[in-house]
């Protein structure tokens, strides 16, 4: 009975979404979004007030007051004290609680954290927010343009910054800053690096990589192996010990006893990275063919 009564309740939402459209307070909301979305309401100016609202469009109060209910439930109006209600996303609001797309972005981040990337929708975002899922796309274009603003931020900050000697220190910072950006976000290890290659701080930690390579005398191949081998490393090791398929319990390596891997999983990739770049320490670059030898 609770169940049914659940799913009813659920219905009824969904109704109510869809027909907001069609009201008068869910056409002045689209108004007064598409002078949000064409720029001429610009973040921190001030909407049209309910009292505007009432007299220019000849409706009631409750009806204008809905109007800006909608605004604010998809987060792209905010009621500032002595302001008024003004454009998300002004002075003062954007570092306490971030625009709309941000909003948006760590929402589904939030998600894919908890349930992985495939719980990742529309519909899901906007039940955590609170707004209507189709008020979405009016900040981002879709699915896979969210994901890349997801990993944008997921992966921001992922070059170190530091005062480490060129060469191996800085390779093994540089690996050991993305692994702990993906061990906090294992659904980044769905992504492959053609998917990551507009996603600004990888391309950062790519050129950060070529850096200290090609002052070792890596060539241009050589350079996209290593790093190729870095990468996978991160995303192998993740996907395995915390992706949505995870092995870390590995019940079947050790004859059906069960054995959580996860916990060692900053020693097994410490064990991975080192070997890794012991291999590339103890080799010579060759330039003309781009591999290592002895």
């Amino acid at each position: 009975m609770r169940t049914r009564s659940f799913l009813v309740h659920g219905s009824v939402l969904r109704q109510q979404r869809e027909t907001t459209a069609r009201t008068i307070s869910g056409m002045i909301a689209a108004h007064i979004r598409r002078r949000i979305d064409d720029g001429e309401l610009k973040p921190g100016d001030r909407v049209p007030s309910i009292r505007k609202i009432e007299v220019e469009w000849q409706v009631a109060h409750a009806t204008a007051t809905k109007a800006l209910s909608i605004l604010r439930a998809e987060g792209l109006v905010e009621g500032i004290a002595g302001s008024g209600t003004v454009v998300a996303g002004g002075p003062g609001d954007r570092a306490a609680r971030g625009n709309p797309r941000e909003r948006i972005v760590r929402a589904a981040i939030e998600i894919a954290d908890a349930e992985g990337l495939d719980a990742v929708s529309m519909r899901a975002i906007a039940d955590r927010l609170h707004g209507a899922a189709m008020s979405i796309y009016h900040h981002v274009k879709g699915r896979s343009d969210l994901v890349v603003l997801m990993a944008e931020t997921a992966l921001a900050g992922v070059v170190p910054v530091d005062d480490a000697p060129r060469g191996r220190s800085r390779l093994e910072s540089a690996a050991q800053s993305l692994w702990r950006a993906y061990r906090r976000h294992p659904w980044l290890a769905r992504l492959g690096l053609d998917a990551l290659r507009s996603v600004s701080p990888m391309v950062e930690y790519k050129e950060y990589v070529k850096r200290e390579l090609i002052g070792r005398g890596a060539d241009p191949v050589a350079v996209f192996r290593y790093h190729l081998l870095l990468h996978g490393l991160v995303r192998g090791l993740v996907a395995n010990l915390f992706g949505e398929e995870s092995a870390s319990g590995a019940s079947w390596w050790f004859d059906g006893e069960e054995k959580d891997l996860g916990n060692e999983a900053d020693e097994i990739f410490a064990l991975g990275l080192r070997g890794l770049l012991d291999g590339l320490a103890s080799g010579r670059v060759n330039k003309a063919k781009g591999r290592e030898t002895r």
